[in-house]
Protein backbone atom coordinates (compact mmCIF):
# COMPACT_ATOMS: atom_id res chain seq x y z
CA UNK A 1 0.00 0.00 0.00
CA UNK A 2 1.22 3.48 -0.84
CA UNK A 3 0.39 6.29 1.54
CA UNK A 4 -0.87 9.55 0.04
CA UNK A 5 1.76 12.16 -0.71
CA UNK A 6 1.50 15.41 1.22
CA UNK A 7 0.73 18.38 -1.07
CA UNK A 8 3.52 20.95 -1.42
CA UNK A 9 1.22 23.66 -0.02
CA UNK A 10 -0.08 21.56 2.88
CA UNK A 11 0.29 24.19 5.62
CA UNK A 12 -1.54 26.84 3.62
CA UNK A 13 -4.14 24.26 2.55
CA UNK A 14 -4.91 23.34 6.15
CA UNK A 15 -5.10 27.00 7.18
CA UNK A 16 -7.64 27.53 4.40
CA UNK A 17 -9.63 24.48 5.49
CA UNK A 18 -9.82 25.69 9.08
CA UNK A 19 -10.65 29.23 8.04
CA UNK A 20 -13.77 27.94 6.29
CA UNK A 21 -14.97 26.46 9.60
CA UNK A 22 -16.62 23.52 7.86
CA UNK A 23 -14.93 20.54 9.54
CA UNK A 24 -17.30 18.66 11.87
CA UNK A 25 -20.17 20.93 10.87
CA UNK A 26 -23.80 19.84 10.79
CA UNK A 27 -25.34 17.91 7.89
CA UNK A 28 -26.59 20.19 5.09
CA UNK A 29 -29.16 19.28 2.43
CA UNK A 30 -27.33 20.97 -0.45
CA UNK A 31 -24.31 18.70 0.03
CA UNK A 32 -26.53 15.66 0.57
CA UNK A 33 -28.25 16.35 -2.76
CA UNK A 34 -24.87 16.43 -4.49
CA UNK A 35 -23.79 12.98 -3.27
CA UNK A 36 -27.21 11.56 -4.10
CA UNK A 37 -26.98 12.91 -7.64
CA UNK A 38 -23.39 11.69 -8.04
CA UNK A 39 -24.43 8.20 -6.93
CA UNK A 40 -27.35 8.12 -9.42
CA UNK A 41 -25.34 9.46 -12.38
CA UNK A 42 -22.38 7.14 -11.83
CA UNK A 43 -24.50 4.14 -10.81
CA UNK A 44 -22.65 3.43 -7.56
CA UNK A 45 -23.81 2.64 -4.01
CA UNK A 46 -21.35 4.95 -2.25
CA UNK A 47 -20.68 8.65 -2.77
CA UNK A 48 -19.05 11.20 -0.47
CA UNK A 49 -18.09 14.82 -0.05
CA UNK A 50 -14.79 14.47 1.81
CA UNK A 51 -12.53 17.06 3.40
CA UNK A 52 -8.93 15.99 3.98
CA UNK A 53 -7.71 17.14 7.39
CA UNK A 54 -4.19 16.79 8.80
CA UNK A 55 -4.59 13.13 9.81
CA UNK A 56 -8.08 12.12 8.66
CA UNK A 57 -10.59 12.45 5.89
CA UNK A 58 -13.92 13.71 7.21
CA UNK A 59 -17.21 13.25 5.37
CA UNK A 60 -19.25 16.42 5.05
CA UNK A 61 -21.92 14.37 3.29
CA UNK A 62 -22.19 10.62 2.71
CA UNK A 63 -24.27 7.95 1.02
CA UNK A 64 -23.72 4.24 1.51
CA UNK A 65 -21.41 4.37 4.57
CA UNK A 66 -22.02 4.76 8.29
CA UNK A 67 -18.71 6.14 9.50
CA UNK A 68 -18.00 9.90 9.61
CA UNK A 69 -14.27 9.75 8.89
CA UNK A 70 -11.29 7.48 8.26
CA UNK A 71 -7.50 7.81 8.63
CA UNK A 72 -5.83 9.98 6.00
CA UNK A 73 -2.90 7.62 5.46
CA UNK A 74 -5.21 4.94 4.01
CA UNK A 75 -7.56 7.31 2.20
CA UNK A 76 -8.08 7.39 -1.55
CA UNK A 77 -9.02 11.07 -1.36
CA UNK A 78 -5.62 11.82 0.18
CA UNK A 79 -4.19 10.79 -3.20
CA UNK A 80 -6.86 12.58 -5.23
CA UNK A 81 -6.18 16.04 -3.74
CA UNK A 82 -2.77 15.96 -5.40
CA UNK A 83 -4.49 16.19 -8.80
CA UNK A 84 -6.49 18.91 -10.52
CA UNK A 85 -8.65 16.45 -12.47
CA UNK A 86 -10.69 13.36 -11.70
CA UNK A 87 -8.63 10.48 -10.29
CA UNK A 88 -10.09 7.16 -11.40
CA UNK A 89 -9.12 3.65 -10.19
CA UNK A 90 -11.19 1.18 -12.22
CA UNK A 91 -9.97 -1.92 -10.32
CA UNK A 92 -8.30 -1.34 -6.97
CA UNK A 93 -6.96 -4.89 -6.60
CA UNK A 94 -5.02 -4.43 -9.84
CA UNK A 95 -3.45 -1.16 -8.67
CA UNK A 96 -0.19 -1.53 -6.71
CA UNK A 97 -1.00 1.59 -4.69
CA UNK A 98 -4.24 0.17 -3.29
CA UNK A 99 -4.47 -3.62 -3.63
CA UNK A 100 -3.55 -4.21 0.04
CA UNK A 101 -5.23 -1.09 1.43
CA UNK A 102 -7.50 -1.91 4.43
CA UNK A 103 -10.37 -0.14 2.69
CA UNK A 104 -9.93 -2.66 -0.14
CA UNK A 105 -9.23 -5.83 1.83
CA UNK A 106 -11.83 -5.04 4.51
CA UNK A 107 -15.10 -3.14 4.78
CA UNK A 108 -16.24 -1.32 2.65
CA UNK A 109 -14.29 -3.53 0.14
CA UNK A 110 -13.60 -0.78 -2.38
CA UNK A 111 -13.06 -2.02 -5.93
CA UNK A 112 -13.74 1.17 -7.83
CA UNK A 113 -13.01 4.80 -6.95
CA UNK A 114 -13.32 8.12 -8.76
CA UNK A 115 -12.74 11.45 -7.03
CA UNK A 116 -12.90 15.03 -8.26
CA UNK A 117 -10.92 17.53 -6.13
CA UNK A 118 -12.96 20.21 -4.38
CA UNK A 119 -11.06 23.45 -4.80
CA UNK A 120 -11.41 26.50 -2.55
CA UNK A 121 -11.86 30.02 -3.81
CA UNK A 122 -8.14 30.60 -3.20
CA UNK A 123 -7.13 27.54 -5.22
CA UNK A 124 -6.46 24.94 -2.51
CA UNK A 125 -7.68 21.34 -2.88
CA UNK A 126 -9.69 20.79 0.29
CA UNK A 127 -11.05 17.32 -0.43
CA UNK A 128 -13.09 15.53 -3.09
CA UNK A 129 -16.49 14.63 -4.37
CA UNK A 130 -15.98 10.91 -4.85
CA UNK A 131 -17.96 7.85 -5.97
CA UNK A 132 -17.18 4.28 -4.87
CA UNK A 133 -18.30 0.79 -5.83
CA UNK A 134 -17.66 -2.69 -4.47
CA UNK A 135 -17.21 -3.94 -8.04
CA UNK A 136 -14.65 -2.91 -10.67
CA UNK A 137 -16.14 -0.25 -12.92
CA UNK A 138 -15.46 2.00 -15.88
CA UNK A 139 -17.11 5.42 -16.16
CA UNK A 140 -18.27 6.83 -19.47
CA UNK A 141 -16.97 10.18 -20.67
CA UNK A 142 -20.36 11.67 -19.89
CA UNK A 143 -20.23 10.36 -16.31
CA UNK A 144 -16.71 11.73 -15.83
CA UNK A 145 -17.84 15.12 -17.14
CA UNK A 146 -20.81 15.05 -14.78
CA UNK A 147 -18.51 14.21 -11.84
CA UNK A 148 -16.33 17.23 -12.72
CA UNK A 149 -19.39 19.48 -12.81
CA UNK A 150 -20.65 18.16 -9.48
CA UNK A 151 -17.20 18.64 -7.94
CA UNK A 152 -17.29 22.24 -9.12
CA UNK A 153 -20.72 22.64 -7.53
CA UNK A 154 -19.33 21.31 -4.24
CA UNK A 155 -16.64 24.00 -4.43
CA UNK A 156 -19.29 26.65 -5.09
CA UNK A 157 -21.37 25.43 -2.13
CA UNK A 158 -18.39 25.77 0.18
CA UNK A 159 -17.75 29.30 -1.13
CA UNK A 160 -21.40 30.26 -0.64
CA UNK A 161 -21.42 28.71 2.81
CA UNK A 162 -18.35 30.77 3.75
CA UNK A 163 -19.90 33.99 2.41
CA UNK A 164 -23.11 33.23 4.30
CA UNK A 165 -21.17 32.71 7.54
CA UNK A 166 -19.25 35.96 7.01
CA UNK A 167 -22.52 37.79 6.42
CA UNK A 168 -24.10 36.29 9.53
CA UNK A 169 -21.10 37.32 11.63
CA UNK A 170 -21.23 40.87 10.23
CA UNK A 171 -24.97 41.04 10.90
CA UNK A 172 -24.45 39.85 14.47
CA UNK A 173 -21.77 42.51 14.99
CA UNK A 174 -23.99 45.17 13.42
CA UNK A 175 -26.91 44.18 15.64
CA UNK A 176 -24.67 44.30 18.72
CA UNK A 177 -23.41 47.73 17.75
CA UNK A 178 -26.95 48.98 17.06
CA UNK A 179 -28.08 47.81 20.48
CA UNK A 180 -25.01 49.41 22.03
CA UNK A 181 -25.74 52.68 20.23
CA UNK A 182 -29.31 52.71 21.54
CA UNK A 183 -28.21 52.08 25.11
CA UNK A 184 -25.42 54.66 24.98
CA UNK A 185 -27.78 57.30 23.57
CA UNK A 186 -30.06 56.69 26.55
CA UNK A 187 -27.14 56.96 28.96
CA UNK A 188 -25.88 60.18 27.37
CA UNK A 189 -29.28 61.85 27.63
CA UNK A 190 -29.19 61.33 31.39
CA UNK A 191 -25.55 61.36 32.46
CA UNK A 192 -24.29 64.22 30.36
CA UNK A 193 -27.07 66.48 31.59
CA UNK A 194 -26.60 65.53 35.25
CA UNK A 195 -23.21 67.15 35.97
CA UNK A 196 -24.03 70.15 33.76
CA UNK A 197 -27.32 70.82 35.55
CA UNK A 198 -25.57 70.36 38.87
CA UNK A 199 -22.92 72.94 37.94
CA UNK A 200 -25.57 75.39 36.75
CA UNK A 201 -27.47 74.96 39.98
CA UNK A 202 -24.34 75.70 42.03
CA UNK A 203 -23.44 78.72 39.94
CA UNK A 204 -26.94 80.19 39.97
CA UNK A 205 -27.60 79.50 43.63
CA UNK A 206 -28.62 82.50 45.76
CA UNK A 207 -26.67 80.91 48.61
CA UNK A 208 -23.32 81.30 46.85
CA UNK A 209 -21.65 84.70 47.11
CA UNK A 210 -18.97 85.00 44.42
CA UNK A 211 -17.25 87.64 46.52
CA UNK A 212 -17.08 85.44 49.60
CA UNK A 213 -13.89 83.31 49.80
CA UNK A 214 -15.58 80.80 52.13
CA UNK A 215 -18.44 80.22 49.66
CA UNK A 216 -15.98 79.80 46.82
CA UNK A 217 -13.92 77.35 48.90
CA UNK A 218 -17.05 75.24 49.46
CA UNK A 219 -17.95 75.46 45.80
CA UNK A 220 -14.56 74.44 44.44
CA UNK A 221 -14.64 70.69 45.41
CA UNK A 222 -18.15 70.36 44.00
CA UNK A 223 -17.11 71.94 40.71
CA UNK A 224 -13.97 69.81 40.58
CA UNK A 225 -15.89 66.56 41.06
CA UNK A 226 -18.47 67.45 38.45
CA UNK A 227 -15.81 68.45 35.92
CA UNK A 228 -13.93 65.21 36.58
CA UNK A 229 -17.15 63.29 36.08
CA UNK A 230 -17.82 65.11 32.81
CA UNK A 231 -14.27 64.48 31.65
CA UNK A 232 -14.54 60.75 32.38
CA UNK A 233 -17.87 60.55 30.58
CA UNK A 234 -16.55 62.36 27.50
CA UNK A 235 -13.43 60.18 27.38
CA UNK A 236 -15.55 57.03 27.58
CA UNK A 237 -17.86 58.28 24.86
CA UNK A 238 -14.96 59.18 22.58
CA UNK A 239 -13.44 55.73 23.13
CA UNK A 240 -16.79 54.13 22.46
CA UNK A 241 -17.22 56.18 19.28
CA UNK A 242 -13.80 55.13 17.98
CA UNK A 243 -14.46 51.48 18.80
CA UNK A 244 -18.01 51.25 17.50
CA UNK A 245 -17.30 52.33 13.93
CA UNK A 246 -16.07 48.84 13.15
CA UNK A 247 -14.98 45.70 14.94
CA UNK A 248 -11.51 44.60 13.89
CA UNK A 249 -10.28 41.39 15.47
CA UNK A 250 -6.51 41.03 15.31
CA UNK A 251 -3.61 39.30 17.04
CA UNK A 252 -2.55 41.41 20.03
CA UNK A 253 0.49 40.97 22.27
CA UNK A 254 -1.30 41.07 25.60
CA UNK A 255 1.85 41.78 27.62
CA UNK A 256 2.72 44.87 25.57
CA UNK A 257 -0.82 46.22 25.78
CA UNK A 258 -1.03 45.82 29.55
CA UNK A 259 2.32 47.56 30.06
CA UNK A 260 1.15 50.39 27.80
CA UNK A 261 -2.07 50.92 29.77
CA UNK A 262 -0.42 50.52 33.20
CA UNK A 263 2.05 53.29 32.34
CA UNK A 264 -0.88 55.69 31.90
CA UNK A 265 -1.81 55.30 35.58
CA UNK A 266 1.57 55.40 37.33
CA UNK A 267 0.99 59.00 38.46
CA UNK A 268 -2.55 58.28 39.67
CA UNK A 269 -1.29 55.34 41.70
CA UNK A 270 1.57 57.30 43.30
CA UNK A 271 -0.83 60.07 44.31
CA UNK A 272 -2.83 57.55 46.37
CA UNK A 273 0.21 55.63 47.62
CA UNK A 274 -0.75 52.57 45.56
CA UNK A 275 1.76 49.98 44.39
CA UNK A 276 0.67 49.39 40.77
CA UNK A 277 2.08 46.05 39.62
CA UNK A 278 2.00 44.41 36.22
CA UNK A 279 2.32 40.89 37.61
CA UNK A 280 3.03 37.70 35.71
CA UNK A 281 2.13 38.36 32.07
CA UNK A 282 2.17 35.73 29.33
CA UNK A 283 3.92 36.38 26.02
CA UNK A 284 1.01 34.91 24.03
CA UNK A 285 -0.99 36.85 21.50
CA UNK A 286 -4.75 37.04 21.91
CA UNK A 287 -7.50 37.57 19.36
CA UNK A 288 -9.40 40.79 20.09
CA UNK A 289 -10.32 44.27 18.92
CA UNK A 290 -7.45 46.53 20.00
CA UNK A 291 -9.50 49.69 20.69
CA UNK A 292 -12.06 47.81 22.75
CA UNK A 293 -9.42 45.90 24.71
CA UNK A 294 -7.50 49.08 25.45
CA UNK A 295 -10.72 50.71 26.69
CA UNK A 296 -11.52 47.72 28.91
CA UNK A 297 -8.08 47.69 30.52
CA UNK A 298 -8.02 51.44 31.05
CA UNK A 299 -11.37 51.41 32.83
CA UNK A 300 -10.62 48.37 34.99
CA UNK A 301 -7.27 49.75 36.15
CA UNK A 302 -8.72 53.24 36.69
CA UNK A 303 -11.56 51.80 38.80
CA UNK A 304 -9.15 49.69 40.85
CA UNK A 305 -7.13 52.82 41.67
CA UNK A 306 -10.28 54.85 42.35
CA UNK A 307 -11.44 52.45 45.07
CA UNK A 308 -8.04 51.81 46.66
CA UNK A 309 -5.95 53.89 49.08
CA UNK A 310 -2.50 52.93 50.43
CA UNK A 311 -2.62 49.46 48.87
CA UNK A 312 -1.95 47.44 45.73
CA UNK A 313 -3.39 47.09 42.25
CA UNK A 314 -2.13 44.03 40.39
CA UNK A 315 -2.64 43.25 36.72
CA UNK A 316 -1.78 39.71 35.64
CA UNK A 317 -2.67 36.97 33.17
CA UNK A 318 -3.31 33.25 33.43
CA UNK A 319 -3.29 30.69 30.62
CA UNK A 320 -5.86 27.90 30.73
CA UNK A 321 -5.72 24.37 29.35
CA UNK A 322 -8.33 25.24 26.71
CA UNK A 323 -6.09 27.93 25.16
CA UNK A 324 -7.65 30.96 26.82
CA UNK A 325 -5.87 33.88 28.45
CA UNK A 326 -7.53 35.18 31.63
CA UNK A 327 -6.75 38.84 32.33
CA UNK A 328 -7.16 39.87 35.98
CA UNK A 329 -7.16 43.24 37.72
CA UNK A 330 -6.99 42.83 41.51
CA UNK A 331 -7.00 45.57 44.15
CA UNK A 332 -6.78 45.74 47.93
CA UNK A 333 -9.34 48.52 48.12
CA UNK A 334 -12.70 49.05 49.78
CA UNK A 335 -14.33 46.07 48.09
CA UNK A 336 -17.99 45.74 47.25
CA UNK A 337 -20.85 44.92 49.58
CA UNK A 338 -23.00 41.89 48.78
CA UNK A 339 -25.99 44.11 48.09
CA UNK A 340 -24.08 46.34 45.68
CA UNK A 341 -22.45 43.33 44.03
CA UNK A 342 -25.88 41.90 43.29
CA UNK A 343 -26.91 45.19 41.69
CA UNK A 344 -23.73 45.26 39.61
CA UNK A 345 -24.39 41.73 38.38
CA UNK A 346 -27.75 42.86 37.02
CA UNK A 347 -26.25 43.76 33.68
CA UNK A 348 -29.04 46.09 32.65
CA UNK A 349 -28.47 48.24 35.73
CA UNK A 350 -26.03 51.16 35.74
CA UNK A 351 -24.27 51.52 39.09
CA UNK A 352 -22.14 54.49 40.12
CA UNK A 353 -20.33 54.92 43.45
CA UNK A 354 -17.74 57.34 44.77
CA UNK A 355 -14.06 56.45 45.14
CA UNK A 356 -11.90 56.71 48.25
CA UNK A 357 -11.43 60.43 47.64
CA UNK A 358 -15.01 61.04 46.57
CA UNK A 359 -14.12 60.58 42.91
CA UNK A 360 -17.43 60.49 41.06
CA UNK A 361 -18.15 57.88 38.45
CA UNK A 362 -20.71 57.75 35.67
CA UNK A 363 -21.40 54.01 35.69
CA UNK A 364 -20.91 54.11 31.93
CA UNK A 365 -17.49 52.44 31.95
CA UNK A 366 -18.69 49.15 33.41
CA UNK A 367 -21.61 48.98 30.99
CA UNK A 368 -19.33 49.57 28.01
CA UNK A 369 -16.86 46.99 29.26
CA UNK A 370 -19.64 44.41 29.33
CA UNK A 371 -20.90 45.45 25.90
CA UNK A 372 -17.42 45.20 24.40
CA UNK A 373 -16.79 41.83 26.04
CA UNK A 374 -20.12 40.52 24.73
CA UNK A 375 -18.93 41.33 21.20
CA UNK A 376 -15.91 39.13 22.02
CA UNK A 377 -18.24 36.33 23.20
CA UNK A 378 -17.01 36.57 26.78
CA UNK A 379 -18.07 38.23 30.04
CA UNK A 380 -16.75 40.09 33.05
CA UNK A 381 -16.29 38.08 36.25
CA UNK A 382 -16.32 39.93 39.57
CA UNK A 383 -15.12 38.66 42.96
CA UNK A 384 -15.10 41.00 45.93
CA UNK A 385 -15.04 41.11 49.72
CA UNK A 386 -16.04 44.33 51.43
CA UNK A 387 -13.05 46.14 53.00
CA UNK A 388 -10.63 43.60 51.51
CA UNK A 389 -10.59 44.22 47.76
CA UNK A 390 -11.90 43.10 44.39
CA UNK A 391 -10.86 41.11 41.33
CA UNK A 392 -12.25 41.81 37.87
CA UNK A 393 -11.39 39.29 35.16
CA UNK A 394 -12.29 38.10 31.67
CA UNK A 395 -10.90 35.60 29.18
CA UNK A 396 -9.98 35.81 25.49
CA UNK A 397 -8.73 33.10 23.10
CA UNK A 398 -5.04 32.65 22.33
CA UNK A 399 -4.41 33.71 18.72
Amino acid sequence: MKKPEIPHNENERLIELRRLNILDSEQEKDFDDLVELASIICGVPISLVTLVDADRQWFKSKKGVEIDSSPRDISFCGHAINYDDVMVIENTVADKRFFDNPLVTEDPNIRFYAGMPIKSENGFNLGTLCVIDTQPKKLTELQITALKVLGGQASKLIELRDKKNELEIKNEKLESLNQLNTRITSIISHDLKGPINSLRAYMNSNYIDANNPKDLAQLFPLVKNNLNSLNELVENLLEWSNSSNDVNFENIKVKELIFEVCNLFVGNALEKNIDLKCGYLHEDKILADLSMLRFIMRNLINNAIKFTENGEVIVETEKTDDHQIIIKVTDTGVGISKELLERIKLKDKKVSTKGTRNEKGTGLGLQLIREFLSIHKTDLEIESVENEGSTFSFSLPVA
